[in-house]
């Protein structure tokens, strides 16, 4: 008989997000394998119209993102104030009204700092009359608290009275005291009631999936030689794993595979250390559950090498980087398609950068989506029912802009079946991936390992874990145009004069320089006449912030370019800028990404080149990495004008890309740590 590959997920629902299409991919390829393929769901999964093509068990009560149980009538109470507050929100922050009350002191000011064109007069037209019923009904509501204005000075009036001593002063002091210290305890109870009611939550939900796991595992009769594999671990899951292992003999049991793919530290890892102290507590769960696993056989796997290093880092279990599943066939390379098609995949929603698109969209109307160069798709369902308000309004704006030119923009407002999701993202010429830097510094995304499978040029945020991953084929891209472009000049750290913010030349120094982010340091260069592009070689720093000024023959600036340098393999880092015609001298300035921390540069060269053929020279190769919001219009343009080589270096890569990152390889990983 064959054996099992059951692979669990309380959190999966419906066939909506990467956890379905997760699990349809290692699945598949447990099958490929040889295994007998067990899918365990949350019960809700039962509903859904579309099912997937193994034995399903949908037995789960609680998950991540899902709940089955009954509201209370004060939890149905609860939601509607919610709804009510939602609504608030919207209405507070993006309705005329809600402007004016924000500018509602300086009005006047307001009105004088806006644009004279046609679009902002119109607007202003609208806003004046409601401007002028805000004013009237202020000044109604003064109006009426004037008799509360009186009660409060005869209120303050007896309170000087009672002050004046003896035994009313101490009557009165101590009923003050006594609401006050009530006032206390009603404060702190309310202020912390999301911390009792998450604790509740999560010790229902503990409880919930220690039992639903024993009835799975009571159902598929798993045994030794059985794999069972949680692709999403969070703590509750660990001790639910661990209090059904503590009850059950090691002798012919399954082995267990558990896969943690959310962030433990926040930001960089200069500042894990300073955060070590807030991971006790799950430090603790993980001691106490190791000691609960006895000798069952549990394996830990994180899905990026930045994930791995902070999970080990708390030092109670081995993690290892498991590749990530989500691979597709890749086309062949298209050089010349018009419109080119922008996607946006996954649940619209804020922490994604969805409300990014609709200025996106505005700032290359007259450009590319009018003329038809360009067309979006945008996946725009919400995660949650009723939407952020972020991401409700911009989803509006969206729908304001796909009237004025449907054919231009489609927006996906349900979830689509797998089938219709591999069908929309083999359709996409360019992945918009413009998610929260912070949040995916070291998180992986499922959308970008199938962009890039399938030769996808992308546009993500730098300094995350999605620009690392083509990180190094820019940088290749970058060197090897030393080779193909004429260099008219050559710099080197030791030929250039630095000086820090203040003033203070640098002593020439060949053999290391020190940036701090709130001292950084910089130096100026003139250039050839002939210079089109400076190519910019840095070693030394893991990563670092530069800022490059040009400027032209009078000193004034012409343009402002900032990027976030972090070295590839070999610890180095390049940057490739296009000059403007104007430009006569560059100001560069080097600075740590963190205020507190410092940047010890190595290695410093300057390349300009000299790019005189027909065309456009490209900045990088696969994808486009921007560092603010603002850029995000620039990288999705430097994709547009260079398609050609972006989608040829994009296929070059792909090949490589699928050889590690693919489902039958994730399962050959488990299936060699197990036993």
């Amino acid at each position: 008989m064959a054996k099992k590959f059951i692979l669990i997920d309380p959190s999966l629902a419906s066939i909506a997000g990467h956890y379905y299409e997760y699990a349809l991919h290692v699945l598949e390829a447990a099958q490929r394998a040889g295994y007998e393929p067990y899918l365990a769901t949350h019960r809700q999964f039962a509903k859904s119209p579309h099912q997937a093509p193994f034995k399903t068990f949908a037995i789960y009560r609680a998950g991540f993102w899902v709940d089955e149980s009954s509201p209370s009538l004060l939890g149905r109470l609860w939601g509607w104030f919610e709804e009510l507050r939602f609504r608030w929100r919207l209405f507070r922050n993006f309705s005329p009204f809600g402007l004016l009350w924000a500018v509602r002191d300086r009005f006047g000011e307001f009105l004088l700092k806006q644009p004279l064109d046609r679009t902002h007069l119109i607007s202003v037209a609208t806003l004046v009359p409601a401007a002028i019923l805000i004013k009237a009904v202020r000044f109604l509501v003064v109006l009426l608290f004037l008799p509360f204005a009186l009660i409060i000075f005869l209120g303050r009036s007896i309170w000087r009275v009672l002050k004046a001593g003896g035994f009313p002063e101490a009557y009165v002091r101590a009923l003050v005291a006594d609401l006050a210290d009530g006032a206390y305890f009603l404060r702190e109870l309310v202020a912390r009631r999301n911390q009792l009611r998450n604790w509740l939550k999560q010790y229902r939900m503990l409880r919930s999936f220690q039992t639903d796991t024993e009835r799975l595992l009571k159902e598929v009769e798993a045994k030794h030689g059985d794999i069972l594999f949680l692709p999403t671990t969070s703590a509750i899951e660990l001790m639910g794993v661990s209090e059904v292992l503590r009850r059950r003999a090691p002798a012919n049991a399954p082995s267990w595979h558990l896969l943690f793919r959310r962030d433990i530290y926040q930001g960089r890892e200069t500042d894990y250390g300073a955060q070590d102290a807030q991971l006790n507590a799950l430090r603790q769960v993980m001691a106490v559950a190791s000691r609960k696993f006895g000798s069952h056989e549990v394996r830990f796997y994180t899905d990026t090498d930045e994930l791995t290093a902070q999970h080990n880092r708390l030092g109670v279990f081995h993690f290892q980087t498991l590749p990530i599943p989500h691979t597709h066939t890749p086309r062949t390379v298209i050089k010349s398609r018009e419109p080119l098609n922008v996607l946006y995949l996954g649940d619209a929603r804020s922490e994604k950068g969805y409300h990014f698109i609709p200025n996106l969209i505005e700032d290359l109307w007259e450009e590319y989506v009018a003329p038809g160069k360009i067309r979006f798709c945008l996946q725009s369902n919400f995660n949650i029912p009723q939407g952020e308000p972020a991401v409700v309004v911009a989803r509006h704006r969206l729908e304001l802009l796909a009237a004025r030119e449907p054919k231009a923009i489609e927006l996906r407002k349900q979830a689509l079946t797998s089938e219709q999701y591999k069908e929309l993202l083999l359709s996409g010429d360019i992945n918009l991936l413009l998610y929260d830097p912070r949040n995916y510094f070291a998180r992986s995304s499922g959308i970008l390992v199938e962009a890039l499978s399938t030769a996808m040029p992308v546009v993500a945020p730098a300094g995350t874990w999605l620009s690392r991953q083509f990180r190094d084929a820019t940088f290749e891209y970058r060197r090897a145009l030393r080779e193909r472009v004429p260099v008219v000049r050559v710099l080197d750290m030791a030929e250039l004069r630095w000086q820090t913010s203040s003033g203070r030349f640098l002593p020439p120094n060949g053999e290391s320089l020190t940036a701090a982010g709130h001292a950084p340091i910089g130096t100026t260069l003139r250039l050839p006449d002939r210079a089109t592009h400076l190519l910019i070689e840095l070693g030394g720093p893991r990563e670092c912030l530069m800022t490059v000024d040009q400027l032209d023959s009078k000193g004034h600036s012409i343009s402002t370019t900032k990027s976030l340098l972090e070295s590839g393999r070999d610890g180095t880092a390049f940057e490739l800028l296009a000059l403007d015609s104007q430009c006569r001298r560059v100001a560069i300035r080097l600075r740590s990404v963190c205020p507190g921390d410092t940047s010890v540069v190595r290695h410093f060269r300057v390349d300009v080149l000299s790019h005189q053929e027909g065309g456009k020279l490209p900045q990088g190769a696969v994808g486009v990495a921007y560092l603010e919001p603002e850029q995000i219009t620039a990288a999705l343009r430097e994709l547009i004008d260079n398609y050609g080589h972006y989608r040829q270096t994009a296929q070059d890569f792909a090949a490589s890309w699928r050889d590690s990152h693919n489902a039958d390889r994730l399962v050959q990983v488990i299936r060699g740590s197990a036993g």
